[in-house]
């Protein structure tokens, strides 16, 4: 055997011999199934994960013919917040669509209150206002969406939209 073919066996024996070895060096066995090595997910409860911010909840949609009146609530959990002040605005033009702010003109005719608008939130408590929708005679048919902003406990600012058909 040539002295060239003997060298590139050795080289090729080392380089084997040298990969064998990184791969026993770095070598971790598969878990066995012992509770120690197993990974167990945090308990996390649904709606919990939004860490306890307050639920504002309120009526979408208010269906009703001219002249009319109609009421719906606005219920606020604090859960863990507070305390702190809650200011429920009605903004001064109404929108475009919901989860828009292109301002539209105010429809004559349409008008809108909360109450309380403005009042003091405590933890753990719930709050309901009274959203009150008032329509004269003479309001054109159609659909209306506005947008009204809460701010509660002076720092979590949030946008209500609700939409007012008149038949």
């Amino acid at each position: 055997m040539k002295k060239n073919h003997l060298i590139c066996i050795l080289i090729g024996l080392v380089a084997l011999i040298l990969i064998a070895v990184a791969a026993l060096w770095f070598y971790e066995p598969a878990p066995d199934g012992n509770e120690e090595d197993s990974w167990v997910p945090p308990d996390i409860t649904p709606g919990v994960a939004s860490m306890n911010l307050p639920k504002v909840v309120w009526p979408r949609e208010f269906e009703l013919k001219a002249g009319e009146t109609a009421k719906g609530n606005i219920t606020l959990e604090t859960r863990k917040n507070g305390p702190g002040t809650v200011n429920y605005t009605v903004s001064s033009s109404r929108v475009n669509g919901t989860n828009s702010i292109e301002e539209l003109p105010w429809p004559e005719g349409l008008n809108f209150s909360i109450e309380p608008s403005d009042f003091m939130a405590y933890p753990n408590e719930t709050y309901i206002s009274t959203l009150t929708v008032t329509t004269t005679d003479d309001l054109p048919r159609g659909e209306y969406v506005f947008c009204f902003e809460d701010l509660l406990f002076e720092s979590v600012k949030g946008w209500i939209w609700i939409t007012v058909i008149i038949d």
